[in-house]
């Protein structure tokens, strides 16, 4: 019987477990060379200014996390098997002057440019909107997406698909004020969280603290649109893998961290459970992990922003037929998702 795994995951050094059934966790055995890699880095916020702390007074450093970047670059090119990247929002920080937003856009957009091994695929956080139009976004980290859209997928290897959400698809994050889309999303807002900072979650409760400005939501097209590429996916047995800045499920998660409608994605992704072998995330900076009762992976990564100098934060995913591996560098922790039937009731972690 297949077990999930839920809550907050322990990290030690590069050593994830997750609970409840950490006692399950156990070594696999499968291919000792995997099929492909690709790199993982999340929420490198860089801004050319003074170091400082988010509102829980947690340090961030601006400018060293441009250094970090450069060193995830240099480990991947070091790796011949990376053959793509995959940043997961929030490259430059909402303290950024606007007047260099820009410029510090296209300074991380250099960083990626150096990856030798492939292309590098980005996604829109609530902090890249903080400071550029949503279109210019799209255009500058080149998406290859349609025009309009934020969100695509692409097949990086035979029988393998990745989907990449825009989860600030309904926000009022990164729109003007006088947007349709945005005014739903205050109204929205408005009737779940009474504070007058929108940004605040105080006073409420359990899940129900996601409901905060700098979260946001995948909208009904995207909806029918994840359920149609999923499906596609099924049909041509592929394994699929959803990357989101925001996770989608709560176990991986602080509450805070959470998609505003991360059920009807998680609804999608269940539907398709048989495909999608996991959901990566970035956005709650500490990182998370757990296994829903379908044996979806759900795995938030480690902040990029939050490395003092001398740290790091990134990793790259080797992909086997039965299992993906995240090998962590320093501050995200190593993590092992096995995917094969006969042993998808354990979670296997690397030290």
């Amino acid at each position: 019987m297949r077990t999930a795994c839920s809550g907050r995951s322990i990290s030690c050094g590069r050593l994830m477990l997750a609970r409840p059934n950490a006692g399950a966790v156990r070594p696999s055995a499968s291919a000792t060379e995997p099929l492909f890699s690709f790199g993982v880095i999340a929420d490198v916020q860089y801004a050319d200014i003074p170091d400082g702390r988010s509102f829980l007074g947690v340090p961030r450093y601006y400018r060293h996390s441009l250094a970090v970047l450069r060193r995830a670059v240099r480990s991947w090119n070091a790796h011949g098997g990376v053959r793509f990247c995959v940043n997961f929002g929030d490259i430059v920080d909402g303290f950024c002057p606007r007047d260099r937003s820009l410029a510090a856009v296209r300074a991380v957009v250099r960083e990626f440019d150096g990856f030798r091994g492939g292309p590098a695929y980005h996604m829109l956080g609530n902090h890249c909107l903080y400071n550029l139009p949503r279109s210019e976004l799209v255009s500058e980290l080149r998406m290859p997406s349609p025009p309009g859209r934020a969100y695509y997928d692409f097949s990086p290897w035979p029988g393998y698909r990745f989907v990449v959400l825009d989860a600030y698809d309904f926000s009022a994050v990164g729109r003007a004020r006088g947007d349709p889309v945005a005014a739903a999303a205050r109204r929205f807002l408005e009737a779940r969280n009474p504070n007058r900072d929108k940004n605040s979650p105080s006073g409420l409760e359990g899940a129900a603290r996601r409901f905060v400005m700098f979260n946001g939501g995948v909208g009904s097209a995207q909806l029918r649109w994840l359920d149609g590429v999923l499906r596609g996916a099924a049909a041509r047995r592929e394994k699929a893998v959803v990357c989101s800045h925001l996770p989608v499920h709560p176990g991986a998660a602080s509450p805070t961290g959470l998609m505003w409608n991360y059920e009807e994605v998680a609804a999608v992704v269940r539907r398709h459970g048989g495909c999608v072998v996991a959901c990566l995330a970035g956005h709650d900076h500490k990182g998370g992990y757990a296994v829903d009762d379908r044996g979806v992976h759900h795995r938030t990564l480690e902040a990029a922003l939050e490395c003092p100098p001398g740290t790091d934060a990134f990793g790259r995913v080797e992909v086997y037929p039965d299992r993906l591996r995240l090998v962590g560098s320093d501050r995200m922790a190593s993590t092992e998702m096995l995917l094969n039937s006969s042993s998808s009731d354990s979670v296997s972690s690397t030290g």
